[in-house]
Protein backbone atom coordinates (compact mmCIF):
# COMPACT_ATOMS: atom_id res chain seq x y z
CA UNK A 1 0.00 0.00 0.00
CA UNK A 2 1.37 3.19 -0.95
CA UNK A 3 1.44 6.19 1.50
CA UNK A 4 0.89 9.09 -0.42
CA UNK A 5 -2.80 7.40 -1.32
CA UNK A 6 -3.67 7.25 1.87
CA UNK A 7 -2.05 11.16 2.85
CA UNK A 8 -3.63 13.24 0.02
CA UNK A 9 -7.29 13.04 0.06
CA UNK A 10 -8.07 14.07 3.81
CA UNK A 11 -5.85 17.07 3.58
CA UNK A 12 -8.45 19.17 3.26
CA UNK A 13 -10.54 18.65 6.22
CA UNK A 14 -7.20 17.60 8.48
CA UNK A 15 -8.01 18.77 12.32
CA UNK A 16 -4.30 18.97 13.14
CA UNK A 17 -2.13 21.79 11.84
CA UNK A 18 1.26 21.96 10.15
CA UNK A 19 0.83 18.18 9.64
CA UNK A 20 4.11 17.25 8.50
CA UNK A 21 6.23 19.58 10.13
CA UNK A 22 7.36 21.52 7.01
CA UNK A 23 6.95 25.16 8.90
CA UNK A 24 9.37 25.51 11.57
CA UNK A 25 9.16 27.66 14.92
CA UNK A 26 11.79 30.15 15.78
CA UNK A 27 11.95 29.76 19.29
CA UNK A 28 12.32 33.10 21.47
CA UNK A 29 14.26 31.64 24.04
CA UNK A 30 17.56 30.61 21.56
CA UNK A 31 16.32 33.04 18.61
CA UNK A 32 16.76 29.13 16.61
CA UNK A 33 14.55 26.51 14.98
CA UNK A 34 13.59 24.39 17.90
CA UNK A 35 10.03 23.07 17.10
CA UNK A 36 7.88 22.36 14.09
CA UNK A 37 5.34 25.41 14.40
CA UNK A 38 1.81 24.20 16.49
CA UNK A 39 3.72 21.56 18.30
CA UNK A 40 4.98 20.95 21.69
CA UNK A 41 7.07 18.85 24.10
CA UNK A 42 5.35 17.61 26.95
CA UNK A 43 8.67 18.05 29.22
CA UNK A 44 11.03 20.73 27.15
CA UNK A 45 13.39 20.95 29.98
CA UNK A 46 14.35 17.73 30.28
CA UNK A 47 13.04 15.67 27.38
CA UNK A 48 12.80 18.01 24.13
CA UNK A 49 10.75 17.38 21.32
CA UNK A 50 13.56 16.23 18.50
CA UNK A 51 13.07 18.26 15.09
CA UNK A 52 14.60 16.78 12.52
CA UNK A 53 15.69 16.80 8.58
CA UNK A 54 15.52 13.93 6.38
CA UNK A 55 15.26 13.02 2.60
CA UNK A 56 13.84 9.82 2.58
CA UNK A 57 11.50 8.60 -0.16
CA UNK A 58 7.69 8.12 0.34
CA UNK A 59 6.94 11.26 2.88
CA UNK A 60 4.98 14.27 3.00
CA UNK A 61 8.25 16.47 3.72
CA UNK A 62 11.67 16.92 4.87
CA UNK A 63 10.75 17.51 7.87
CA UNK A 64 10.32 14.78 10.95
CA UNK A 65 9.62 14.44 14.60
CA UNK A 66 11.69 11.58 16.50
CA UNK A 67 10.27 10.24 19.54
CA UNK A 68 11.93 7.16 22.02
CA UNK A 69 9.60 3.99 21.73
CA UNK A 70 11.59 1.60 23.84
CA UNK A 71 15.10 2.07 25.71
CA UNK A 72 16.36 0.91 28.74
CA UNK A 73 15.03 3.33 31.68
CA UNK A 74 12.00 5.21 31.40
CA UNK A 75 12.62 8.31 30.13
CA UNK A 76 10.34 8.96 26.75
CA UNK A 77 9.54 12.54 24.93
CA UNK A 78 6.02 13.53 23.55
CA UNK A 79 5.05 15.24 21.11
CA UNK A 80 1.60 17.34 21.16
CA UNK A 81 -0.71 19.77 19.66
CA UNK A 82 -4.32 21.37 20.03
CA UNK A 83 -6.49 19.92 17.18
CA UNK A 84 -7.69 23.43 15.10
CA UNK A 85 -11.58 21.85 15.39
CA UNK A 86 -12.81 19.80 18.95
CA UNK A 87 -13.97 16.52 17.91
CA UNK A 88 -17.47 15.99 17.93
CA UNK A 89 -18.32 13.53 20.70
CA UNK A 90 -19.93 10.19 19.17
CA UNK A 91 -18.57 11.01 15.46
CA UNK A 92 -16.27 8.70 13.53
CA UNK A 93 -12.63 9.75 12.74
CA UNK A 94 -9.76 7.88 10.89
CA UNK A 95 -6.35 8.50 11.58
CA UNK A 96 -3.14 8.22 9.26
CA UNK A 97 0.19 8.55 10.23
CA UNK A 98 3.63 8.47 7.51
CA UNK A 99 6.96 7.50 9.37
CA UNK A 100 9.98 5.17 9.72
CA UNK A 101 11.35 3.38 12.57
CA UNK A 102 15.00 1.74 13.26
CA UNK A 103 15.34 -2.13 14.21
CA UNK A 104 12.83 -4.67 13.46
CA UNK A 105 10.22 -4.79 15.86
CA UNK A 106 6.66 -3.74 14.09
CA UNK A 107 6.47 -0.13 14.85
CA UNK A 108 3.69 1.06 17.50
CA UNK A 109 2.43 4.49 18.04
CA UNK A 110 -0.17 5.71 20.47
CA UNK A 111 -2.31 8.70 20.64
CA UNK A 112 -3.91 10.23 23.37
CA UNK A 113 -6.66 12.72 23.00
CA UNK A 114 -7.20 15.43 25.81
CA UNK A 115 -9.19 18.80 26.52
CA UNK A 116 -5.98 20.70 28.02
CA UNK A 117 -1.97 20.55 26.96
CA UNK A 118 0.17 18.46 29.20
CA UNK A 119 3.26 19.38 30.46
CA UNK A 120 5.87 17.77 33.18
CA UNK A 121 8.95 18.93 34.95
CA UNK A 122 10.94 15.25 34.24
CA UNK A 123 10.88 13.40 30.77
CA UNK A 124 9.63 10.25 32.38
CA UNK A 125 6.98 8.03 30.69
CA UNK A 126 3.40 8.84 30.91
CA UNK A 127 2.11 5.67 32.01
CA UNK A 128 -0.23 7.61 34.83
CA UNK A 129 -2.09 8.80 31.37
CA UNK A 130 -4.76 6.56 29.71
CA UNK A 131 -2.85 5.98 26.20
CA UNK A 132 -6.18 6.12 24.00
CA UNK A 133 -5.70 4.84 20.59
CA UNK A 134 -2.68 2.02 19.64
CA UNK A 135 -1.86 2.38 15.86
CA UNK A 136 -0.01 -1.11 15.16
CA UNK A 137 -1.72 -2.07 12.29
CA UNK A 138 0.60 -1.39 9.74
CA UNK A 139 1.92 -1.01 6.26
CA UNK A 140 5.44 -1.30 6.34
CA UNK A 141 7.81 -0.98 3.07
CA UNK A 142 11.45 -1.79 3.51
CA UNK A 143 13.74 1.44 2.10
CA UNK A 144 17.12 1.34 2.61
CA UNK A 145 17.57 -1.07 5.38
CA UNK A 146 18.35 0.73 7.83
CA UNK A 147 14.88 2.35 8.24
CA UNK A 148 11.39 1.06 7.31
CA UNK A 149 8.53 3.68 6.29
CA UNK A 150 5.24 2.38 7.78
CA UNK A 151 1.49 3.80 6.82
CA UNK A 152 -0.62 3.33 10.03
CA UNK A 153 -4.01 4.07 9.68
CA UNK A 154 -6.99 3.03 11.70
CA UNK A 155 -10.54 4.31 12.30
CA UNK A 156 -12.45 5.65 15.54
CA UNK A 157 -15.47 7.35 17.65
CA UNK A 158 -14.76 10.49 19.57
CA UNK A 159 -15.67 9.89 23.25
CA UNK A 160 -15.87 13.62 24.51
CA UNK A 161 -15.06 17.01 22.54
CA UNK A 162 -11.44 16.51 22.92
CA UNK A 163 -9.26 19.49 21.69
CA UNK A 164 -5.81 18.05 22.13
CA UNK A 165 -3.48 15.08 21.36
CA UNK A 166 -0.11 13.66 22.57
CA UNK A 167 1.72 11.41 20.24
CA UNK A 168 4.23 9.01 21.86
CA UNK A 169 4.21 5.98 24.07
CA UNK A 170 2.47 5.37 27.04
CA UNK A 171 1.73 1.49 27.39
CA UNK A 172 5.25 0.15 29.24
CA UNK A 173 7.32 -2.19 26.38
CA UNK A 174 10.14 -4.49 26.71
CA UNK A 175 13.43 -2.28 27.89
CA UNK A 176 16.12 -2.13 25.57
CA UNK A 177 19.98 -1.78 25.43
CA UNK A 178 19.79 0.53 22.22
CA UNK A 179 17.34 3.30 21.83
CA UNK A 180 14.34 2.22 19.19
CA UNK A 181 12.68 5.78 17.46
CA UNK A 182 9.56 5.96 15.54
CA UNK A 183 10.10 9.07 13.64
CA UNK A 184 7.05 10.22 12.71
CA UNK A 185 6.62 12.07 9.22
CA UNK A 186 3.39 13.49 8.76
CA UNK A 187 -0.23 12.59 10.53
CA UNK A 188 -3.97 13.57 9.60
CA UNK A 189 -6.86 13.40 11.71
CA UNK A 190 -10.15 14.28 9.74
CA UNK A 191 -14.11 12.65 9.62
CA UNK A 192 -14.66 9.45 8.33
CA UNK A 193 -17.97 10.84 6.50
CA UNK A 194 -19.11 14.54 5.52
CA UNK A 195 -16.99 16.95 3.47
CA UNK A 196 -16.76 20.58 3.56
CA UNK A 197 -14.52 23.30 4.90
CA UNK A 198 -13.08 23.00 8.75
CA UNK A 199 -15.03 24.66 12.12
CA UNK A 200 -15.14 29.09 10.87
CA UNK A 201 -12.44 29.18 14.21
CA UNK A 202 -9.68 26.71 12.46
CA UNK A 203 -8.16 29.82 10.66
CA UNK A 204 -7.55 31.84 13.93
CA UNK A 205 -6.61 28.52 15.74
CA UNK A 206 -3.73 27.85 13.58
CA UNK A 207 -2.59 31.15 13.60
CA UNK A 208 -2.70 31.25 17.81
CA UNK A 209 -0.54 27.99 17.95
CA UNK A 210 1.90 28.90 15.18
CA UNK A 211 2.33 32.67 17.17
CA UNK A 212 3.52 30.88 20.63
CA UNK A 213 7.17 30.73 20.12
CA UNK A 214 8.52 29.54 23.56
CA UNK A 215 9.40 26.25 23.45
CA UNK A 216 12.34 25.61 25.88
CA UNK A 217 10.20 25.70 28.96
CA UNK A 218 6.91 24.74 30.65
CA UNK A 219 4.73 27.83 30.45
CA UNK A 220 4.42 29.28 33.93
CA UNK A 221 0.08 28.56 33.80
CA UNK A 222 1.19 24.86 33.75
CA UNK A 223 4.40 24.85 35.88
CA UNK A 224 3.13 23.99 38.79
CA UNK A 225 1.01 20.96 37.86
CA UNK A 226 1.71 17.83 39.03
CA UNK A 227 3.85 16.66 42.08
CA UNK A 228 5.31 20.30 42.25
CA UNK A 229 1.57 20.98 43.17
CA UNK A 230 0.82 18.86 45.39
CA UNK A 231 4.41 19.97 47.09
CA UNK A 232 3.47 23.61 47.13
CA UNK A 233 -0.02 22.73 47.92
CA UNK A 234 1.12 20.93 51.83
CA UNK A 235 3.07 24.10 52.31
CA UNK A 236 0.57 26.39 52.32
CA UNK A 237 0.69 29.57 49.80
CA UNK A 238 4.43 29.54 48.90
CA UNK A 239 5.64 31.21 45.85
CA UNK A 240 8.49 28.97 44.54
CA UNK A 241 10.88 29.88 41.72
CA UNK A 242 13.11 26.36 40.40
CA UNK A 243 16.91 26.56 39.56
CA UNK A 244 18.65 23.75 37.86
CA UNK A 245 22.84 24.47 38.19
CA UNK A 246 25.52 21.75 37.52
CA UNK A 247 26.73 22.78 41.00
CA UNK A 248 28.28 25.68 42.89
CA UNK A 249 30.61 27.00 39.84
CA UNK A 250 27.15 28.81 39.01
CA UNK A 251 28.34 31.45 41.08
CA UNK A 252 31.61 32.03 39.49
CA UNK A 253 32.18 34.36 36.11
CA UNK A 254 33.01 30.95 34.02
CA UNK A 255 29.72 29.04 35.58
CA UNK A 256 27.38 32.22 34.53
CA UNK A 257 28.50 32.38 31.25
CA UNK A 258 27.62 28.69 30.99
CA UNK A 259 24.19 29.38 32.10
CA UNK A 260 23.19 32.80 31.99
CA UNK A 261 19.81 32.10 32.65
CA UNK A 262 19.99 30.19 35.64
CA UNK A 263 22.55 32.49 37.09
CA UNK A 264 19.75 35.62 36.24
CA UNK A 265 17.21 33.65 38.39
CA UNK A 266 19.50 33.16 41.33
CA UNK A 267 20.05 36.85 41.18
CA UNK A 268 16.55 37.80 40.69
CA UNK A 269 16.18 36.09 43.68
CA UNK A 270 19.74 36.79 45.65
CA UNK A 271 18.68 40.31 45.85
CA UNK A 272 15.17 40.16 47.84
CA UNK A 273 16.57 38.00 50.66
CA UNK A 274 15.83 39.03 53.72
CA UNK A 275 15.45 36.51 56.97
CA UNK A 276 12.46 38.18 57.73
CA UNK A 277 10.84 37.92 54.51
CA UNK A 278 10.19 34.36 55.48
CA UNK A 279 12.25 33.01 52.23
CA UNK A 280 13.22 29.64 52.53
CA UNK A 281 15.49 27.64 50.63
CA UNK A 282 15.92 23.82 49.72
CA UNK A 283 18.80 22.51 47.63
CA UNK A 284 18.41 18.96 46.83
CA UNK A 285 21.81 16.95 45.05
CA UNK A 286 21.63 14.54 42.29
CA UNK A 287 24.17 12.10 40.94
CA UNK A 288 24.46 9.55 38.17
CA UNK A 289 27.95 8.50 38.72
CA UNK A 290 29.27 5.28 38.71
CA UNK A 291 28.67 3.08 41.63
CA UNK A 292 25.97 2.52 44.21
CA UNK A 293 23.13 4.02 45.46
CA UNK A 294 24.89 5.39 48.54
CA UNK A 295 27.91 6.28 47.20
CA UNK A 296 26.07 8.77 44.82
CA UNK A 297 23.28 9.90 47.22
CA UNK A 298 26.39 11.14 49.18
CA UNK A 299 28.35 12.94 46.38
CA UNK A 300 25.07 14.11 45.51
CA UNK A 301 24.79 15.63 49.14
CA UNK A 302 28.37 16.99 48.74
CA UNK A 303 27.38 18.77 45.87
CA UNK A 304 24.71 20.28 47.26
CA UNK A 305 26.05 21.32 50.71
CA UNK A 306 28.89 23.26 48.28
CA UNK A 307 25.86 25.16 47.10
CA UNK A 308 24.88 25.75 50.70
CA UNK A 309 28.23 27.42 52.06
CA UNK A 310 27.66 29.97 48.91
CA UNK A 311 24.77 31.14 49.65
CA UNK A 312 25.67 31.42 53.32
CA UNK A 313 29.22 32.48 53.45
CA UNK A 314 29.30 34.45 50.41
CA UNK A 315 24.85 35.62 49.68
CA UNK A 316 24.49 36.20 53.26
CA UNK A 317 21.76 33.40 53.35
CA UNK A 318 20.53 32.15 57.40
CA UNK A 319 21.39 28.74 57.75
CA UNK A 320 17.89 28.25 59.29
CA UNK A 321 16.64 28.88 55.98
CA UNK A 322 18.09 26.85 54.15
CA UNK A 323 18.00 22.35 54.01
CA UNK A 324 19.71 20.11 52.30
CA UNK A 325 18.94 16.64 50.51
CA UNK A 326 19.99 13.84 48.14
CA UNK A 327 18.52 12.13 45.99
CA UNK A 328 21.32 10.09 44.28
CA UNK A 329 20.96 8.30 41.31
CA UNK A 330 17.19 7.75 41.93
CA UNK A 331 15.28 10.56 40.25
CA UNK A 332 17.26 11.19 36.37
CA UNK A 333 16.07 13.92 35.33
CA UNK A 334 18.19 13.33 31.70
CA UNK A 335 18.76 10.51 28.72
CA UNK A 336 20.41 7.53 30.86
CA UNK A 337 21.42 5.39 27.62
CA UNK A 338 24.38 8.00 26.45
CA UNK A 339 27.08 9.30 28.22
CA UNK A 340 26.10 12.79 27.73
CA UNK A 341 22.90 12.37 29.49
CA UNK A 342 24.47 10.66 32.47
CA UNK A 343 26.88 13.83 33.08
CA UNK A 344 23.69 16.06 33.05
CA UNK A 345 22.18 14.00 35.52
CA UNK A 346 24.83 15.53 38.09
CA UNK A 347 22.88 18.56 38.91
CA UNK A 348 21.85 20.57 41.98
CA UNK A 349 18.25 21.89 41.93
CA UNK A 350 18.03 24.62 44.28
CA UNK A 351 14.02 25.89 45.12
CA UNK A 352 13.51 29.16 46.53
CA UNK A 353 9.78 29.79 48.20
CA UNK A 354 8.41 32.43 50.06
CA UNK A 355 5.41 33.30 51.52
CA UNK A 356 4.28 36.03 48.93
CA UNK A 357 4.94 36.86 45.08
CA UNK A 358 8.12 37.47 43.81
CA UNK A 359 6.75 39.66 41.18
CA UNK A 360 7.80 42.93 42.98
CA UNK A 361 11.58 41.90 42.25
CA UNK A 362 13.58 43.07 40.04
CA UNK A 363 14.38 39.70 37.74
CA UNK A 364 17.60 39.91 36.39
CA UNK A 365 16.69 39.08 32.22
CA UNK A 366 19.72 36.40 30.82
CA UNK A 367 21.83 37.89 27.86
CA UNK A 368 19.86 38.14 24.59
CA UNK A 369 20.91 34.88 21.91
CA UNK A 370 23.24 35.93 19.64
CA UNK A 371 22.17 37.20 16.21
CA UNK A 372 22.59 34.22 13.60
CA UNK A 373 25.06 34.73 10.51
CA UNK A 374 23.96 33.78 6.81
CA UNK A 375 25.69 32.21 4.40
CA UNK A 376 25.24 33.15 1.28
CA UNK A 377 25.32 30.51 -1.86
CA UNK A 378 24.98 32.00 -4.82
CA UNK A 379 23.42 31.50 -8.04
CA UNK A 380 26.59 30.79 -9.85
CA UNK A 381 27.52 27.88 -7.98
CA UNK A 382 24.92 25.99 -9.86
CA UNK A 383 24.18 24.87 -13.46
CA UNK A 384 22.21 27.61 -15.33
CA UNK A 385 18.69 27.10 -14.40
CA UNK A 386 19.20 23.82 -12.24
CA UNK A 387 19.21 22.26 -8.75
CA UNK A 388 22.60 20.27 -9.80
CA UNK A 389 25.66 22.15 -8.03
CA UNK A 390 28.88 22.40 -10.22
CA UNK A 391 31.40 20.21 -9.27
CA UNK A 392 33.94 22.66 -10.59
CA UNK A 393 32.92 25.21 -8.17
CA UNK A 394 32.86 22.97 -4.96
CA UNK A 395 36.32 24.50 -3.72
CA UNK A 396 34.32 28.04 -3.44
CA UNK A 397 31.36 26.28 -1.96
CA UNK A 398 33.67 24.55 0.19
CA UNK A 399 35.48 28.18 1.40
CA UNK A 400 32.19 29.10 2.60
CA UNK A 401 31.55 26.49 5.20
CA UNK A 402 34.41 27.15 6.43
CA UNK A 403 33.04 30.08 8.15
CA UNK A 404 30.47 27.64 10.17
CA UNK A 405 31.88 27.71 13.82
CA UNK A 406 33.29 24.37 14.70
CA UNK A 407 34.00 23.72 18.62
CA UNK A 408 30.34 25.13 19.70
CA UNK A 409 27.01 24.10 19.29
CA UNK A 410 25.08 25.03 15.78
CA UNK A 411 21.98 24.85 14.17
CA UNK A 412 21.52 25.01 10.45
CA UNK A 413 18.28 26.29 8.28
CA UNK A 414 18.73 25.89 4.58
CA UNK A 415 16.21 28.62 2.92
CA UNK A 416 16.39 28.55 -1.46
CA UNK A 417 15.46 31.54 -3.54
CA UNK A 418 14.67 32.60 -7.08
CA UNK A 419 13.99 35.69 -9.14
CA UNK A 420 10.66 36.80 -10.21
CA UNK A 421 11.13 35.75 -13.81
CA UNK A 422 9.05 32.15 -15.23
CA UNK A 423 6.02 30.76 -13.24
CA UNK A 424 5.45 31.16 -9.21
CA UNK A 425 5.01 27.50 -8.49
CA UNK A 426 8.25 26.40 -10.87
CA UNK A 427 10.55 28.92 -9.03
CA UNK A 428 9.39 27.92 -5.67
CA UNK A 429 10.05 24.26 -6.78
CA UNK A 430 13.36 24.86 -7.88
CA UNK A 431 13.97 27.05 -4.54
CA UNK A 432 12.88 24.37 -2.80
CA UNK A 433 15.27 21.29 -5.10
CA UNK A 434 18.11 23.95 -4.35
CA UNK A 435 17.92 24.41 -0.62
CA UNK A 436 17.72 20.33 -0.56
CA UNK A 437 21.16 20.23 -2.87
CA UNK A 438 23.14 22.28 -0.49
CA UNK A 439 21.82 20.29 2.26
CA UNK A 440 23.11 17.16 1.12
CA UNK A 441 25.97 18.63 0.19
CA UNK A 442 26.37 19.78 3.81
CA UNK A 443 25.61 16.52 5.00
CA UNK A 444 28.57 14.77 2.81
CA UNK A 445 30.61 17.65 4.63
CA UNK A 446 29.73 16.25 7.84
CA UNK A 447 27.19 18.72 9.01
CA UNK A 448 24.27 16.42 8.47
CA UNK A 449 23.41 15.88 12.44
CA UNK A 450 22.81 20.43 12.32
CA UNK A 451 20.54 20.66 9.96
CA UNK A 452 17.74 21.39 11.44
CA UNK A 453 15.03 22.84 8.70
CA UNK A 454 14.80 23.18 4.56
CA UNK A 455 12.54 24.83 2.76
CA UNK A 456 11.93 26.42 -0.45
CA UNK A 457 10.62 29.94 -0.53
CA UNK A 458 10.72 31.16 -4.25
CA UNK A 459 10.24 34.45 -5.40
CA UNK A 460 8.86 35.72 -2.71
CA UNK A 461 11.90 36.89 -0.37
CA UNK A 462 13.42 39.10 -3.08
CA UNK A 463 17.18 40.51 -1.56
CA UNK A 464 17.94 42.99 -4.35
CA UNK A 465 14.90 45.02 -7.07
CA UNK A 466 14.42 42.71 -9.86
CA UNK A 467 14.24 45.15 -12.37
CA UNK A 468 18.06 44.73 -12.77
CA UNK A 469 20.22 42.03 -14.02
CA UNK A 470 22.47 42.49 -11.15
CA UNK A 471 19.23 42.47 -8.74
CA UNK A 472 17.88 39.35 -10.08
CA UNK A 473 21.06 37.25 -10.14
CA UNK A 474 21.33 38.54 -6.11
CA UNK A 475 18.09 37.12 -5.35
CA UNK A 476 19.53 33.80 -6.93
CA UNK A 477 20.33 31.95 -4.01
CA UNK A 478 20.46 29.82 -0.92
CA UNK A 479 20.73 30.94 2.26
CA UNK A 480 22.63 29.12 5.30
CA UNK A 481 21.22 30.12 8.53
CA UNK A 482 23.53 29.74 11.01
CA UNK A 483 22.46 29.85 15.04
CA UNK A 484 24.39 29.11 17.68
CA UNK A 485 23.98 28.14 20.88
CA UNK A 486 21.52 25.59 22.67
CA UNK A 487 20.06 23.16 20.84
Amino acid sequence: MSALPLWWPVQAQNLVANPSFEDVNICTEFSAPCAPAAWESVSPESAKLDYMFHQYSGGAGNNLVRLVHRSQDALRNYAQTRLLCPLEKGRSYRVTLIGWQDGDAPPVIELRFDTTWVFRETGHQLTDLQPGLQLDAASVVATDGKKRVFTLQREFTAADHYTHLILGTFRKRPWSTAKIYNYIDSIAISPVSGIGPLCTDAAGQKDSLYNQRRRHSIPSRFYENGEARRRRALEGQLKCITVRVKDHTIFTAAGRAQNPEAAARIDSVVKVYEPATGMKVRITGHSFREGSFSYNKIVGEVNAKKVMDVLIYMKGFSFEDITVDSRGNTQPAYDTATAEGKEQNNFVELEFCMPRPLEEAPVAVAPPAQRPDTLVVPDVLFHFNSAVLNTKLHRELDKLLQKIPTGRPVQLQVVGHTDNRGEEDYNLELSKRRALAVAEYLRLQGWGNYIRHVSGEGEKHPAAPNETMEGRQRNRRVEIIVYQGMD
